[in-house]
């Protein structure tokens, strides 16, 4: 164990996370588990980036009171040069990723090391897909290439001792000014002999691996010192990241309790990824050029820190951190700029399940481990936020964050499930009974509510006017709070209506002549949205069944692989292909053009919303619509279809004479903007964005004069 030497709130923190690592090998009643006295793993590798390889040597000290020699498990992709016990060197078998040792030479009872030889090559091309994916790492366990290392935690790079994981103590040797990084505690950075070797301390189990030719800086703050490990390149955005995480940091260490590890990193990768690992996160080199990284995505790996990382999750009954810290980052940061900010990102998120989610494609929460598609981040991510907020809603602020504060104190480093988290709510003002209805409603069962406002009528009353109406729920029934509000010619009633059956009636009185009555307002309660309340948006188009896409004459010389990428981006991979001269006039439902097309009948299949007027060729924003539609080469327009409702128009066009660089360029983003209806760019960049407004809803009611 490292020696601890700080003073005052800093050592505090050190000594949590010199505690945190003894608490992951020896803490009882969880599989981290490791009894008192089992002694730590020794790693030593060599790497070479240029040939791809990793030559490496384990010594695994044993605990004295084992009960038998431990298997590992290793990349099968692995060579085992050799095994030891002790001094003496053993048998072993090495199939399909285990290593088994088969002969100990009579030393089987007294040994007390295991030492292993191994090396590899992790020489896998890193994919350069033209467009987006819903796997921020396309699905890469490990590369070692002379741009830098990857080697994710269950990529096998290391010999595992199955069983409870034992703190390991790494060396990573590598050529001169590359710097190694992984979770737990740097114990230093050297050049030696003319390369540079990377010291770490660890809490064993798998363990990820980054390295770099990075310039490392770092910036001391009162919750954890915060570091950077940048390209030369990108060094210049280290004091914004580093400002950034410290800022970060002191919120959530006052919000949730203190951070669990002693420092932060920010670790940039070769290739676009969004991780976020114990104590670090690491970020791609376009990602960390974005603008609004810092206080956005930067924000979320902060946080999962304590969710996720911290607090770790039982995946038996679904990953409950993504949602939680979702909530805590993106939705507080919305907060933050305003109430209506925060409803607007609320109901993108209903919008979002509906479009994505709602049907064949749903899935529990207990199911949801990882986002792999639209639908699993509209329910793992979008849902699982919406719970967090409910309960936030039903106990007020201050019980909300006592019971997080105390769910992080009591689960600190062991694994954690759905019902622990929503059990640590009851001595804050959830009832026992009322908690088990919660998980058994929104955690293990598909679906959402289905709302409607009926027979809302105005009645004149001796001193002003009864509300009477019915608020009903269509399909499994819910237990409900629905805030109610009622706007008048006087000023504006909330109420709070307990819906906990298929329907409820309910009364409102005012002095003043009534409006409006509205049922969730302000978007608090998880439902499923009417028709008429989403516009088409790009999501619209990831969430069409039989898509049909026609290629308009004027990109009929873009490769047809080329479309079939950019579907693939917008969850179409398997949508029907047509040229413009294979499509006829009767097409309905879910259409996409690529281009606009040269037939007058197709033509009148692209229209937009009243109010939003385009020119004459269909194509492109009125500038007296929209100014800065005069400067964009490439437009993305999701359209209400002519077909059956709910279906979906959309077309993406771009001015003649765009190369096919230029076209793939802007095709690729706009799988980032799923909540727009239209999108406008020039030279890339994003110049128009907007969505729709909504019809109607099913929860407002005017009142006539």
């Amino acid at each position: 164990m490292p020696t601890c030497i700080r003073t005052g709130k800093t050592f505090f923190r050190l000594l949590l996370a010199c505690a945190a690592m003894i608490l992951l090998t020896t803490a009882p009643g969880t599989d981290t588990d490791a009894r008192a006295g089992s002694a730590a793993q020794e790693l030593r590798v060599r790497i070479d980036p240029e040939a791809g390889r990793l030559d490496g040597f384990s010594v695994t000290n044993l605990a004295p009171e084992r009960q038998r020699i431990p298997d590992f498990s290793l990349a099968p992709r692995m060579t085992v040069h050799s095994v030891r016990l002790d001094d003496a060197e053993t048998d072993f078998s090495f199939r399909d990723g285990r290593l088994r040792i088969v002969q100990t030479n009579g030393k089987r009872d007294n040994a007390t090391r295991i030492a292993i030889a191994y090396s590899g090559t992790f020489p896998d091309a890193v994919p350069t897909p033209r467009f987006g994916s819903d796997n921020p790492g396309f699905g890469m366990e490990g590369s070692i290439t002379p741009r830098g290392v990857f080697l994710q935690a269950g990529s096998g790079w290391h010999p595992r001792p199955l069983g409870p994981p034992l703190a390991v103590e790494l060396e990573v040797d590598m050529p001169r000014g590359f710097l190694a990084v992984t979770a737990g505690h740097l114990l230093g950075h050297e050049d030696r002999n003319g390369r540079t070797i990377s010291r770490w301390q660890t809490p064993g189990g798998g363990i990820p691996l980054s390295a770099g030719k990075y310039v490392l800086k770092r910036l001391e703050s009162d919750a954890a010192a915060v570091m950077t490990y940048f390209f030369p390149e990108n060094a210049s955005l280290s004091q914004t990241y580093l400002e950034a995480s410290a800022r970060h940091l002191a919120t959530y260490d006052r919000l949730l309790g203190p951070y669990p590890f002693e420092h932060f990193a920010v670790v940039e990768n070769f290739f676009p990824t969004g991780y976020g690992m114990p104590s670090y996160t690491l970020l791609g080199s376009a990602v960390l050029r974005l603008p609004f990284i810092p206080e956005t995505s930067l924000r979320h790996e902060v946080v999962h820190c304590w969710w996720g990382n911290g607090v770790l999750v039982d995946y038996a009954m679904g990953n409950w951190s993504e949602g939680l810290t979702t909530y805590l980052a993106d939705h507080m940061a919305q907060e933050e700029r305003s109430d209506e900010a925060a409803r607007e990102y609320r109901m993108r998120a209903l919008r979002d399940y509906a479009q994505l989610a709602a049907g064949p494609q749903d899935l529990p929460l207990s199911r949801f481990v990882s986002r792999t598609d639209p639908a699993t981040r509209a329910v793992g991510y979008g849902k699982s936020m919406f719970l967090a907020h409910m309960l936030r809603q039903r106990l007020g602020d201050d019980e909300f964050f006592a019971a997080l504060r105390d769910f992080y104190r009591k689960q600190l480093f062991r694994r954690a499930s759905w019902k622990d988290m929503i059990e640590s709510f009851v001595v804050h003002g959830l009832g026992a009974a009322e908690a088990a209805d919660f998980l058994e409603d929104w955690v293990m069962r598909t679906g959402a509510p289905d709302l409607v406002l009926t027979g809302a009528e105005a009645v004149r009353a001796d001193e002003g006017w009864e509300i009477r109406a019915t608020l009903a729920q269509q399909g499994p029934v819910y237990d409900l709070r629905i805030p109610v509000r009622l706007e008048t010619e006087g000023g504006v009633t909330d109420a709070m209506i307990r819906l906990d059956g298929p329907e409820t009636n309910f009364s409102l009185t005012t002095p003043h002549r009534p409006l409006r009555l509205s049922a969730d307002p302000d978007v608090h309660v998880f439902r499923l949205l009417a028709p008429s309340e989403i516009p088409a948006t790009v999501n619209s188009v990831k969430g069409a069944g039989q898509l049909t896409v026609v290629v308009a004459d004027a990109l009929r010389d873009i490769p047809r692989e080329t479309v079939r990428a950019f579907l693939g981006s917008l969850n179409q991979p398997r949508a029907r292909i047509l040229t413009e001269s294979e499509a006829g006039p009767s097409l309905r439902d879910n259409l996409l053009f690529f281009g606009f097309p040269r037939s007058p009948a197709l033509k009148r299949l692209i229209s937009p919303p009243p109010g939003y007027g385009l020119l004459p060729d269909g194509s492109w924003f009125d500038e007296a619509v929209h100014p800065t539609a005069a400067k964009v080469d490439a437009i993305f327009l999701a359209l209400p279809g002519s077909g059956k409702a709910q279906a979906v128009t959309a077309i993406f066009n771009v001015h003649p004479g765009l190369n096919e660089d230029a076209i793939v360029d802007a095709a690729r983003r706009i799988n980032h903007y799923g909540k727009e209806s239209f999108l406008g760019f020039e030279g890339g960049r994003n110049r128009l964005r907007g969505t729709w407004p909504p019809l109607h809803s099913p929860l407002t009611v005017e009142f006539s004069p």
